[in-house]
């Protein structure tokens, strides 16, 4: 049907080509970053706090399990 239609009437495609770049000039006036880049997620920040953490809890862990049981072979 819309073939017919752009049969009978090529001014129709004129006109949505027209639209088309009108639309494009329309953003590319008002264009906007992705929010991703003008707002970057701390998750990177977070993950390396995390794993930092469990690092150290892991290394306390060890010392004090050492200590413990150096404590209890030497009374």
């Amino acid at each position: 049907m819309n073939a017919k239609r752009l049969q009978e009437d090529p001014t129709i495609l004129r006109q949505t080509a027209d639209k088309t770049e009108a639309a494009l000039s329309e953003e590319s006036d008002t264009y906007l970053p992705p929010r991703r880049s003008v707002h970057p997620t701390e998750r990177e920040r977070w993950l390396r706090i995390f794993y930092r953490s469990l690092l150290w809890i892991f290394i306390l862990l060890v010392i004090g399990l050492l200590l413990w049981g150096w404590k209890r072979l030497n009374p």
